[in-house]
């Protein structure tokens, strides 16, 4: 698994595995969510406990944009470590699985109210907040 970044041993350790979905519409833009800094993220988040990989992305699926998703396959796994301004005092451990998905039907309102907004590669590539996503997302769209 590819590793950024490297853990601080002198703060809290926090470690997060989600799932999270690489979604594509027609003109080949990405479905991402926009926090209130400008920074994006594909749609997904925490795996419970219990919960797999893939139900996890169905959920977070559901809570970001109301829409149900059809998973078509996993693109892989890396991990970042780094340490957030808002939490300072914690070493941050992402572990990111990513799936192609496809968008299916609106069946509810979404639970989170992040703008969710539909960009270019050039634009997610610069605005992408997780470069072990990137990463992930170069791999399957075979650019280095």
């Amino acid at each position: 698994m590819k590793t950024f970044g490297k853990r601080n041993y002198d703060l809290n350790y926090w470690k997060r595995t989600g799932a999270y979905a690489v979604i594509q519409n027609d003109q080949q833009q990405f479905l991402c969510v926009e926090d209130l800094d400008g920074n994006l993220f594909l749609v997904g988040g925490g795996i419970e406990i219990d919960e797999s990989p893939e139900l996890a992305l169905l959920r977070e699926s559901i809570e970001e944009t109301g829409h149900e998703i059809q998973i078509v396959e996993q693109i892989g796994k890396a991990e970042r470590h780094w340490v957030s301004a808002k939490y300072p005092r914690d070493s941050q451990h992402n572990i990111g699985i990513l799936y192609t998905c496809k968008l299916l039907e609106k069946i509810a309102e979404p639970v989170e109210k992040e703008k969710m907004r539909w960009v270019d590669f050039n634009y997610l590539e610069k605005h992408l907040f997780h470069e072990h996503h990137l990463y992930l997302l170069k791999q399957y769209l075979n650019i280095s």
